[in-house]
C-alpha cells in the first residue's frame, strides 16, 4: 500500500459512498448488512466491542438488593438481542473482555427465566394485578427506567429489547435517551447502556475499581474491598501469567456481585471492494480501536478483479 486515505463519514454516508464506488473499505452496521452492492463483500469480524447495563447499587435504585440483580443477569436472553436487534450480528457477552486472555469463564450465566422469576418470588416481589411485581403491601413496583444516549440506534434497540424481556420477567421498565452531558450522572440512579471492551486489562480496573476521589467505582455505584486488592494486586503484578489469574480472580468477586449485566459483543461490519485483500483481524476492541487498519501493511491488492 504506496497511500491510505481515510474518510470520516457517518453511516449512511458511507454506504453511499461504497455504491457510488468511491471507497475501497467502509465501516457499517448491521440494519445495512442485508444489502447487495456490485463488486463488494461484507466482512464481520469478531469483537469485545461490548454492551452492557450498569445496575446501581444504591438505596435509591431496586437494583439495591443482589437478588433482583442475579434475576436480570439470569433472565436476559442474549441471542434473542442479537437476532432481534443486531440481525445476528454479534455474540453474547457476559463481561468486558470476553475472549480474552485475562477473561473468566466464571461471568458466564445460563439463561434461566423460570429460575429468575422464581428468585424474584423467593425474595418478596410477587406479580401485581398489573403484571409488574410488587413488594409487598408496601406496593413498591420493581420498576426501572433504562437509559441509553441519543442518537445511537444500536443502544436504543437493545434497551428497547432489554426493557421487553423485563417485562416478561414481571419487572416493570421504560426507556430514555440522553445526551452524554448528563449521561454519567444519570448512571449513578438508572442503567444505562454502555459501551466498551479494550486490549488491556485496565479495563476491568477503570470500570469495578473503586474511585480514589469518591466512595464507589467511577461508572456505576458499586465498590468492594475485596475486589480493589484484587485488581490492585494484578495492576502491580510484574509477572504477566501471574497477573491474568488475579484479573481472573477479580472477576470471581464482581461476578458474585453482578453489578453490571454485560449483553452483547458487535460484531464489526465492512464493506470491502472485491480486489482489495485485507490482512486476517484480530478480535476487535471498542470502536474508538481503528483495529482494521492496524494491519494496512499486511493488505494487498488481488489485481484482474472487480
Amino acid at each position: 500500500m504506496e497511500k491510505v486515505t481515510i474518510l470520516f463519514m457517518e453511516e449512511d454516508a458511507a454506504f453511499l459512498a461504497v455504491q457510488a464506488g468511491q471507497a475501497d473499505l467502509a465501516y457499517t452496521s448491521a440494519p445495512y448488512a442485508d444489502q447487495r452492492v456490485d463488486g463488494f463483500s461484507l466482512l464481520s469480524v469478531r469483537t469485545v466491542d461490548n454492551r452492557g447495563v450498569n445496575l446501581p447499587v444504591t438505596m435509591s435504585s431496586p437494583t439495591m438488593e443482589l437478588p433482583v440483580r442475579q434475576a436480570i443477569n439470569m433472565g436476559i436472553d442474549r441471542q434473542r438481542m442479537i437476532d432481534n436487534v443486531l440481525d445476528g450480528y454479534g455474540t453474547p457477552a457476559y463481561s468486558v473482555c470476553d475472549g480474552l486472555p485475562w477473561y473468566s469463564p466464571v461471568n458466564e450465566v445460563a439463561y434461566d427465566p423460570e429460575g429468575a422469576r422464581a428468585l424474584l418470588d423467593e425474595w418478596d416481589w410477587p406479580v401485581g394485578p398489573d403484571g409488574i411485581r410488587v413488594r409487598g403491601t408496601s406496593e413498591m413496583e420493581l420498576s426501572l427506567t433504562i437509559y441509553y444516549t441519543a442518537g445511537d440506534s444500536v443502544r436504543q434497540g437493545l434497551a428497547a429489547e432489554l426493557a421487553n424481556q423485563l417485562k416478561e420477567l414481571g419487572i416493570g421498565a421504560d426507556i430514555k435517551g440522553v445526551g452524554w452531558d448528563t449521561a454519567y450522572d444519570d448512571a449513578l440512579f438508572n442503567p444505562l447502556v454502555w459501551g466498551w471492551g479494550a486490549h488491556t486489562p485496565m479495563e476491568l480496573y477503570n470500570i469495578y475499581h473503586t474511585d480514589p476521589e469518591g466512595d464507589t467505582a467511577r461508572y456505576s455505584p458499586y465498590s468492594c474491598e475485596e475486589t480493589d486488592s484484587l485488581l490492585d494486586q494484578a495492576l502491580a503484578c510484574t509477572d504477566l501469567e501471574e497477573s491474568y489469574s488475579l484479573w481472573q480472580a477479580a472477576q470471581e468477586e464482581i461476578a458474585g456481585d453482578v453489578p453490571w449485566v454485560w449483553l452483547v459483543n458487535v460484531d464489526h461490519l465492512y464493506w470491502v471492494r472485491d480486489s482489495l485483500q485485507v490482512a486476517e483481524q484480530k478480535i476487535h476492541p471498542h470502536g474508538h480501536g481503528w483495529s482494521v487498519i492496524n494491519n494496512v501493511d499486511q493488505w494487498s491488492w488481488k489485481w484482474g478483479i472487480g
